[in-house]
């Protein structure tokens, strides 16, 4: 079975707003095992939207539209595919009552754009909005499932998992199960992980396999279809083990969007461990990152932002002789932080940041030279030296990353 989504709304084609939709509804089809390869956005235009959907109806058994069922003058798109496909329409009496409770409170006054609202197929199933006033409907006709949704995220992700997917599990069955998992890489490009696994993607007919790239992982994934979710988890972890033995040394997690932050936080959760930062020209980011994810208290103790010299002798504690000495850029200082972090904060261990994101270098050192250090609760401090490339934010942004990663493959030697 093959599903296929249209996103009505001519702000989306304009950049005004951002299709966050598509992402949400292709997840729960891929979870109930349709295939799914095409998504169109298209404009509030009756016409095109009736072309659009006579061509989605020769890929797809299912067209799944989102948006275009509210009360302005452009939400037509339950009218324009009730008039193509010869379907009357009716008022769902249930959705008129509560237009018109809630309009009375307001005092406003119902009228027709309001109560379009409340239009479902005479022929069709009604779904209810448990987020808001359009309801949204169904209906099966010449062996293809017309489903339609209301274009705000909240309305439609709670509407699609409360009332339209138990309907898409009753009314079609899919002869398959389609299974995904995604494994994340760091400290890799996206050409060079491709030629690691260039003959596995040449040769993938079950499972199949696709590469992302963002600012901050690689991730591959694998992807099975078969007839029970076991048989697509055996044939997952034979292409798992794989990629294990190729780039299991820039691997750092599984799931989808999963950050190294993330990890780290998880893997010292676990550990019962906690953390702390001593931050120079991270400038504090690196707590910040950590404290996004929540539960980040059971983890994260603080950080000592220590931008200058000043800062780094009073708060972190660093001697001045080695900042006269070394420099505030050197290993001696890194090492000094981050002891100074994690005695002050009373960490199991800490991190600590030190070097020169720019514009012009500092203590004749070139832009790009950074020091890390581990301060581990009664065992050696130990510094690692980097040398990054890149924008100053960039810099910022990447030495976190390469650090943490670096901590959970236990590169600090």
């Amino acid at each position: 079975m093959r599903a296929e989504i249209i996103a009505v709304g001519t702000e989306m084609l304009m950049g005004q707003i951002i299709n966050t939709n598509a992402p949400f509804l292709a997840a729960q089809l891929n979870e109930l095992g349709f295939e799914h390869y095409i998504e169109t956005v298209i404009g509030d235009n009756p016409k095109r939207l009736q072309a659009v959907t006579h061509d989605a109806e020769v890929r797809s058994d299912v067209i799944i539209y989102s948006g275009g069922i509210g009360p302005t003058q452009d939400d037509l798109t339950k009218q324009m595919i009730a008039e193509y496909l010869k379907e009357p329409l009716i008022y769902d009496e249930t959705c008129l009552a509560n237009l018109k409770q809630w309009l009375g409170e307001r005092h406003i006054e119902m009228t027709d754009n309001q109560k379009r609202q409340a239009l479902t197929f005479k022929n069709g199933h009604t779904f209810h909005n448990p987020k808001g006033l359009a309801v949204g409907t169904a209906i099966i006709k010449h062996e293809h499932l017309y489903i339609f949704l209301p274009g705000f995220p909240n309305e439609l992700e709670a509407m699609f998992l409360e009332e339209v997917k138990p309907y898409i599990t009753e009314h079609i069955s899919t002869d398959h199960v389609l299974t995904s998992q995604y494994y994340n890489y760091y400290n890799i490009g996206e050409a060079a992980l491709a030629d690691k696994i260039e003959d596995i993607i040449a040769q993938q007919t079950n499972p199949t396999l696709a590469i992302y790239a963002s600012k901050d992982a690689i991730t591959v994934r694998v992807t099975a279809h078969g007839r029970t979710e076991a048989e697509n988890q055996r044939e997952i972890a034979r292409v798992e083990a794989q990629l294990d033995e190729r780039l299991g040394a820039y691997f750092f997690s599984k799931g989808w969007k999963h950050t190294i932050p993330e990890t780290l936080f998880e893997q010292l959760r676990a550990q019962q461990y906690t953390i702390g930062f001593a931050e120079s020209l991270t400038g504090g980011l690196a707590a910040a990152k950590m404290a996004q994810i929540p539960g980040a208290s059971s983890v994260l103790r603080g950080s000592l932002v220590c931008y200058d010299a000043e800062a780094k002798i009073h708060i972190a504690r660093v001697s001045p002789d080695v900042i006269e000495h070394d420099g505030m850029v050197s290993e001696a200082c890194a090492k000094q932080l981050a002891e100074g972090a994690r005695e002050q904060l009373d960490t199991t261990i800490a991190l600590s940041f030190t070097g020169v994101a720019g514009p012009d270098e500092m203590e004749g050192k070139p832009v790009g030279t950074v020091y890390v250090a581990l301060a581990i609760k009664n065992q050696p401090t130990l510094v690692k030296h980097y040398q990054l490339y890149g924008s100053r934010n960039t810099i910022r942004e990447r030495i976190i990353n390469l650090a943490m990663f670096d901590l959970l493959h236990d590169n600090f030697k």
